[in-house]
Order: structure tokens, then sequence, then C-alpha cells
């Protein structure tokens, strides 16, 4: 590699991102993963994601005015931002939008087919998937989600920050 190369890629640290990218898990764009998940997934040091925030780099961190005070306040980045931040340090694009169109149509296809704004229908999912997850939980199967996406979903969802009332998404 030549010293031009090197430079670049050192003002461009997204550029190393990926030699050995995570797999991106299933689960909803508008949920907000803690900064060590994120980290993981970008396959950075959680250390690294730190030093691009004060920096002004990287994903935007989700505000935490909008959660309730937990010990050590972590920070949190929706899981949406960070994938469209990651296809953009590539090069490519990957809206908020087309991520939903994409989780919809893999666990709950009937949400592609209204006419609804995407926040009615990311409503229409949370409280579905609230459905599902108590029957599936009770040993029952889920009306409209599949029990083996309640169980990927359930992993991420127990670990979800609590929001101060209805604190709003960021779409």
């Amino acid at each position: 590699m030549d010293d031009k190369t090197e430079k670049n890629m050192n003002l461009l640290p997204a550029a190393k991102l990926f030699k050995e990218p995570a797999e991106w898990p299933l689960i909803p764009p508008w949920w907000l993963v803690p900064s060590t998940d994120a980290a993981a997934l970008l396959n950075v040091k959680p250390a690294t994601l730190s030093s691009w925030r004060i920096r002004g780099y990287g994903p935007n961190s989700y505000p935490p005015m909008y959660l309730k005070p937990t010990q050590g306040r972590p920070l949190y980045y929706q899981y949406g931002e960070l994938r469209s931040w990651a296809a953009s340090a590539l090069g490519m694009a990957y809206s908020f939008e087309d991520q939903c169109t994409d989780f919809f149509t893999e666990v709950f296809p009937v949400l592609n087919q209204g006419s609804g704004s995407l926040e009615g229908r990311i409503r229409t999912f949370e409280r579905q998937y609230l459905d599902d997850r108590e029957r599936v939980l009770r040993g029952a199967g889920g009306n409209s989600i599949v029990a083996a996406h309640i169980h990927t979903l359930d992993a991420f969802f127990e670990r979800q920050p609590k929001r101060i009332g209805c604190a709003p998404l960021r779409l």
C-alpha cells in the first residue's frame, strides 16, 4: 500500500470498518442499542466509537434527555442510524425508510401493504409485537409475528432503555 492510500485510510477511519463485518441482526431500525453493541456491529472498539463521537465523526448517539436516567448513563445509538452511517461510510445509501420496509417485509409483511404513515406502522408493529410476545412467553404462538422472530427480538427488547414519557422516535 502506498503512503497516499494509507494516509487517506487514516483520514477516513470507516474505510477499515468492514474487514470482517458483523452480521447485522434482524431488529427494528428504531430500536436503540448500547454503545458496546454498536461498536461490535461496526467492528470497532468502544473507545474508537467514543473517540469518533468526541471528534464529531461516526453515527449520532441518541439524545440521553429522552431516556430515564440509569446507572452509569450508557450511550445508545438508534439501530437504523448505525446502519445508515455504516452504509454511507462505504459510499452506499440505506435510508431509515428502506430499513423499515426490509424489516417489515421479513417480520410483519402486512405493514408494507398499507398506506399509513411510517410512524403509524411502527406503532402498529410495537403493539402487535407486545401482544404476540406475551402469547409466546405463555407458550402459545404469535398471531401475526412468528415465534422465532419473537425470540430473536426478545434479546434486544429486554435491553431497550426506558423512554421518558412519550419520547419521540427520531425518524
